[in-house]
């Protein structure tokens, strides 16, 4: 998409909708798997389908068959408003939170290694435990845990361990790194703060339902989150044995797991998903015929009057298109050709050692020389050519700048390869100008 702050808006607008079936259908039900793939393709939805360039089967945009585009004033062109509005400071704000919580994120991993650095580790069951002394609550990131030993009891130690190695095995560690970058850039988006706590609200279900499974006592184990509930904050960075509120991961703990049918819900997204997808597709261009244009049949026989130096032709946007679609690849045959000849000359000038015969390649590859770099500037006109005719479409202030500013920069180019073929031409043939043509100057 051309323009980022259309997109972060429909992406955080996503997020917005798919977070809210969440809350609504998901949130209350128990295959916290699933519940975990949903939100985590939720987040991934909601950055790529603002991405997607789809025609709009209902939406149209109707252009009447316009002339070939007027062309604009270059020198207006050239010196574009360069005052600063709105949309210049929200990006200055965007970047600055965006600069700011992705600062914070790389705050809280250089407080984990700290951490590991100062506490050191040892490795059990394939973990490596990092024994410290912080006030807080047990918890782990990737293949560390970080225990507080005076704030578990000995017994209940396999327990804990146990909780944190299925946040290990279970991966969820990628999953908050992945909120976490989510963050910074839709940080303005109110909606991904609670997705953020509901993901981590998952991921204790599943740590919890691990532990279970493991043959611990409900009971034991829900005194034991009651008694992991008092403690120091939690690091923000961390899947650790308190994440949601204690009352919901108890409540949860004593629900059966969900079956049957409503474990289809999620599907009930894609719908909601398919709707996005027609919001965002673009109109589609449809061109017709203007009150003022005449005729196909009489635009055909103008086209013919303009071969033979006539009035300028009238054609249609698909018919501007081909044509310079057309006049594109016949350069690009030209240059190809340009290349290859230019090629040969250069051998043959290495070849041969014959001072008249050396001359007279040069003098063929100054000529070919010429012919590339009028090649260059019939390039530039024509992307003009195309500039323009987007210029004729664009009804977005912004975007109708930019334009300007390319039409003007192709119009230099195209300038300063017309200058540079007439230098090498006239060194060719060794004078600067005609005599015949310094008599009708004078005149």
């Amino acid at each position: 998409m051309a323009d980022p702050a259309a997109y972060l808006i429909r992406s955080g607008a996503t997020l917005a909708l798919f977070y809210a079936f969440y809350w609504l259908v998901l949130r209350r039900e128990t295959f916290f798997a699933l519940n975990r793939a949903y939100l985590l393709g939720a987040a991934v939805l909601s950055l790529g389908l603002p991405l997607l360039r789809v025609p709009s089967p209902f939406v149209r945009t109707v252009v009447y068959s316009p002339a070939l585009p007027v062309s604009v004033d270059t020198a207006a062109a050239a010196a574009p408003s360069q005052s600063i509005g709105l949309p210049d400071i929200l990006s200055v704000v965007y970047l600055a939170g965006a600069g700011l919580f992705l600062l914070l994120f790389l705050v809280r991993l250089g407080r984990l290694a700290l951490l590991v650095g100062r506490c050191g580790c040892v490795r059990h069951h394939g973990l490596k435990v990092v024994l410290c002394g912080h006030p807080g609550e047990s918890f782990s990131f990737f293949k560390f845990v970080f225990l507080n030993k005076s704030h578990v009891p000995e017994a209940d130690m396999d327990r804990v361990l146990t909780h944190e190695l299925a946040h290990v095995r279970q991966l969820h560690s990628f999953d908050i790194i992945f909120s976490e970058l989510l963050t910074v850039i839709q940080w303005f988006n109110p909606f991904v703060w609670p997705y953020k706590s509901s993901l981590r609200e998952t991921h204790e279900y599943l740590a919890d339902r691990a532990v279970i499974a493991q043959g611990c006592g409900l009971a034991r184990y829900q005194l034991l989150i009651v008694e992991q509930h008092v403690g120091g904050q939690l690091l923000e960075l961390a899947s650790s044995f308190r994440t949601s509120q204690i009352k919901r991961r108890i409540v949860m703990l004593s629900r059966q797991e969900t079956k049957g049918l409503a474990r289809w819900k999620p599907l009930l997204a894609l719908p909601l998903a398919l709707a996005l997808v027609l919001v965002f597709a673009e109109s589609r261009t449809v061109v017709k015929q203007g009150p003022g244009a005449p005729p196909a049949s009489v635009q055909s026989g103008q086209e013919g009057a303009a071969k033979a130096g006539g009035a300028p032709v009238k054609l249609s946007e698909e018919e501007m298109a081909k044509a310079l679609k057309d006049k594109m690849l016949k350069l690009e045959q030209m240059k190809q050709k340009n290349a290859e000849e230019m090629a040969k000359l250069k051998a043959r000038l290495d070849e041969t050692t014959d001072a008249a015969e050396r001359e007279k390649i040069q003098a063929e590859m100054k000529e070919q020389k010429v012919l590339s770099l009028e090649i260059g500037a019939k390039e530039r006109m024509l992307q003009m050519k195309k500039v323009e005719f987007a210029m004729s479409k664009e009804t977005d202030a912004a975007k109708k700048a930019d334009l300007e500013k390319k039409l003007a920069q192709l119009k230099v180019e195209a300038d300063e390869y017309a200058k540079k073929a007439e230098a090498v031409r006239n060194a060719t043939l060794g004078v600067e100008k005609p005599a015949a043509e310094k008599k009708v100057e004078k005149k």
